[in-house]
């Protein structure tokens, strides 16, 4: 019997998430590193999976990295530049006031808040 605070299975479905720092607490963080330095299973399970996980986001890095096509450039620049002509931008302040009276003492609250809209019109297809 193990004295690890989760099952090795838990664990083992928390790798991944573990690896890219999307577990929801720091408390599970701890569990794991923990359970990690407790169980050589479960860390070298852990560690191929990093490595895994390394090797894809190399590959990855490696064979996505040839330019695009000076065409393409050109119709992005050409959808941005339509896209920029067909906006407009209008700016809104909207002010409170507030006045209140509690035993005999009048307080004034104003709020003022500064809103920008952008609106964009699509050119038809």
């Amino acid at each position: 019997m193990s004295n690890h605070l989760i099952p090795c299975s838990d664990a083992a479905a928390s790798i991944v998430l573990f690896i890219d720092h999307e577990l929801s607490s720091p408390e599970q963080y701890q569990i794991l590193e923990l359970h990690f330095a407790e169980c050589q299973p479960c860390l070298a399970l852990m560690e191929h999976e990093r490595a895994t996980i390394s090797l894809m986001q190399n590959l990855l890095r490696n064979s996505c990295n040839e330019a695009a096509p000076i065409e393409l450039l050109h119709n992005i620049q050409a959808t941005i530049n339509t896209l920029a002509a067909n906006t407009a931008t209008a700016f809104f302040s909207q002010t409170t006031i507030t006045e209140f009276t509690f035993d005999g003492t009048t307080s004034i609250e104003i709020t003022q808040e500064f809103t920008q809209e952008i609106r964009h019109e699509f050119p038809g297809e």
